[in-house]
C-alpha cells in the first residue's frame, strides 16, 4: 500500500513540475532532485489551486503521502518545559564581560576559558522603582551607564515606542529588569523596544504582543539596532510576535556582539502569512544565542517558510547553542507554508541590508551546536550561502535534516544525530563525519516524547574541537557520544535543575 502511494504521489507532483518551468539556471530535473518529499507535495497542491476536477483525484493522495511523510508529534508545554530551557524561575547571576567587551555567556557544567578582565563585574548604580509604563518609558530615557531601573510587579501597558538615550558600558551597563522573573508582563499594543544604545541589560520579564489578529501578529517585542553594541536579554518570556528579537543596521553601523541567553521565545498561535521568525538577525556579527526556548511559529496561511532562528546579512563569528527549538508544537506539522529550526543564512538579504558588499555570503564562521531541534516540516538546520560553518553534535528529530545550499555554502556537520537527510542542494557544500543517521530514532527511547537515552548506545567519537559542553551544560570528554547529550542521566534536565556557574 504504501508502495503505491509513494508512486501515486511521485507520478502527479512529477508532472506538475515536468508541466511549469523551472527556475532559471536549473532543469526540470534538478528541479525534482533538489525539493525534499514535503516541498514537492506542497509545490503541486499549489498548482492544483484553481483545478477542481483534478484536485477531488489528487488531494486524497497528496493528503495522505503527506501524512505518512510528515509524522505528526505532540509536544504538551510540560514536555518541553521539563527540558529546562527558557526563562529559568530564579535569578540569574550577575552579568560579566570579557576583555574585548562582549558579554559572556553563563556557563553550565564548565569553566569558560577566556581571560577575564579582573574588574569585569558591572559597578552598582542607582536603582530607579518605577510602576507603570509611562514612569518607564522617562526612566529609559533618562538612565546613564550604571543605572537599574526596576520594574515592580505588576502588568504594563506599553503603546508607541520604548526608547534608550544613552550608552552603558562594560563596567556599568544599564539594567532594565524585574526583581522574580515573571512577575511583571510588559503588553505592547503597538510600538516595540527600541535599542540603538549599548550595553543594556533586559531580564526576568515576560513581554507580550496584544497588537495582532488573525491576519498577522505585532511586529517585533525588542527592536535592536545600530549602536546597540553588547546588548543582553536573558530570561524573559516573549510570546506572540511576528519576529521577538530583531536585530539589524542603521546608518551603516550594525549591533554586533548581542546575548540572547535563557529566554521561552513563543507565539500562543498560529498567525498571519508574512514572515515569521522568532530571532531575526540581519548583518550583526558575533551575536551568542544560548539555551533559549523556541516554539510554535506557525503561519495561519501563507506558502513561504518560517524560520525559528536565523542569522545573515553577511555577518560573522555567531553561535547558536544549547537551544531546545520545536517548529510545531500542536501535532500537526504540516500547517501552511514550511518551518525551519535555525538557519545560517535564512531566506537571503538585500544587497543595501548587509554588512559586507555585495552581500558575497550570508553568515561567515558561524557555529551551531548542541541544539535539539524537532517537528519541523523542513530542515532541522539550514545552511544557505554561508561559509565555513559548523554544526557540531545536535540532535535533529522529525524534521528533513540538516541541509547546505546555495553558492557560496559550505559546513563541516560532525557528529550530529539526525532523524533525516544530511545532503548539499545548488551548489552547497559539505564534510560529513561522525553523522547517527540511519535508524538514529529506533536507537533512542523516545524522542517524540522528549526521552533522549539512549536504547542502543552508539560508540563514542571525538568531540569536535569547538564543542565543550553538551545541550545541559555538562562538560564533555576528549570521546563523547554524537548527538546533543554526552549523557542524559547525568542531565537532570527540569526547569529549575539547570546547572549555572557563575
Amino acid at each position: 500500500m504504501l508502495a503505491l502511494l509513494s508512486l501515486a504521489f511521485m507520478g502527479i507532483s512529477t508532472w506538475f513540475v515536468l508541466t511549469h518551468r523551472s527556475k532559471p539556471g536549473y532543469s526540470v530535473w534538478e528541479e525534482i532532485s533538489y525539493r525534499t518529499n514535503g516541498e514537492l507535495i506542497r509545490y503541486t497542491l499549489e498548482r492544483l489551486e484553481g483545478h477542481p476536477s483534478l484536485e477531488k483525484v489528487a488531494h486524497p493522495i497528496l493528503y495522505a503521502a503527506q501524512r505518512h511523510i510528515e509524522k505528526p508529534a505532540l509536544a504538551p508545554r510540560a514536555l518541553i518545559d521539563q527540558m529546562g530551557k527558557g526563562q529559568q524561575s530564579r535569578l540569574l547571576p550577575t552579568q560579566r564581560y570579557l576583555v574585548d567587551g562582549r558579554p559572556q555567556p553563563l556557563t553550565m557544567g564548565m569553566t569558560l576559558k577566556a581571560n577575564r578582565s579582573p574588574d569585569s563585574a558591572p559597578a552598582t548604580g542607582p536603582v530607579n522603582l518605577v510602576r507603570d509604563a509611562r514612569e518607564l518609558k522617562s526612566a529609559a530615557a533618562l538612565a546613564r551607564a550604571g543605572d537599574t531601573i526596576t520594574l515592580l510587579p505588576g502588568t504594563y501597558q506599553l503603546s508607541g515606542r520604548l526608547q534608550t538615550k544613552h550608552d552603558g558600558t562594560a563596567l556599568a551597563p544599564i539594567i532594565v529588569r524585574a526583581d522574580t522573573p515573571g512577575s511583571v508582563i510588559i503588553k505592547i499594543s503597538s510600538g516595540t523596544i527600541h535599542l540603538d544604545r549599548a550595553y543594556w541589560i533586559f531580564e526576568n520579564l515576560v513581554v507580550e504582543g496584544h497588537c495582532g489578529t488573525e491576519n498577522g501578529p505585532c511586529e517585533h517585542a525588542f527592536h535592536v539596532v545600530g549602536g546597540a553594541r553588547n546588548v543582553v536579554i536573558r530570561n524573559n518570556i516573549i510570546r506572540n510576535f511576528a519576529a521577538h528579537i530583531k536585530v539589524n543596521g542603521d546608518r551603516g553601523q550594525f549591533p554586533d556582539g548581542g546575548l540572547l541567553q535563557f529566554n521561552t521565545l513563543v507565539n500562543d498561535k498560529a498567525y498571519g502569512h508574512g514572515s515569521l521568525t522568532p530571532f531575526d538577525l540581519v548583518g550583526a556579527s558575533h551575536w551568542v544565542v544560548a539555551d533559549n526556548q523556541v516554539s510554535h511559529f506557525v503561519k495561519h496561511w501563507g506558502k513561504n517558510a518560517s524560520y525559528g532562528v536565523f542569522m545573515k546579512g553577511g555577518g560573522e563569528g555567531g553561535r547558536i547553542e544549547r537551544n531546545l527549538l520545536v517548529c510545531t508544537t500542536d501535532g500537526n506539522i504540516s500547517h501552511f507554508g514550511s518551518r525551519v529550526g535555525i538557519s545560517l543564512g535564512g531566506g537571503l538579504t538585500d544587497k543595501p541590508y548587509c554588512s559586507v558588499k555585495d552581500c558575497i555570503y550570508e553568515h561567515k564562521m558561524g557555529v551551531v551546536i548542541n541544539n535539539v531541534i524537532m517537528n519541523c516540516n523542513d530542515f532541522g538546520i539550514d545552511n544557505n550561502r554561508s561559509i565555513q560553518s559548523v554544526i557540531a553534535h545536535n540532535t535533529v528529530i522529525n524534521t528533513y535534516g540538516i541541509g547546505i545550499r546555495g553558492i557560496p555554502s559550505d559546513a563541516m556537520v560532525y557528529g550530529n544525530v539526525v532523524d533525516g537527510a544530511i545532503n548539499e542542494r545548488r551548489g552547497g557544500s559539505l564534510t560529513s563525519t561522525h553523522n547517527l543517521q540511519r535508524n538514529a530514532v529506533d536507537r533512542l527511547q523516545a524522542p517524540y516524547q522528549f526521552d533522549f537515552r539512549w536504547r542502543d548506545a552508539p560508540t563514542p567519537i571525538p568531540t569536535h574541537p569547538l564543542v565543550h559542553d553538551d545541550f545541559c551544560g555538562m562538560p564533555r570528554k576528549a570521546n563523547s557520544l554524537p548527538g546533543a547529550f554526552s549523557d542524559v542521566s547525568a542531565c537532570n534536565v527540569s526547569a529549575d535543575a539547570t546547572h549555572l556557574n557563575p
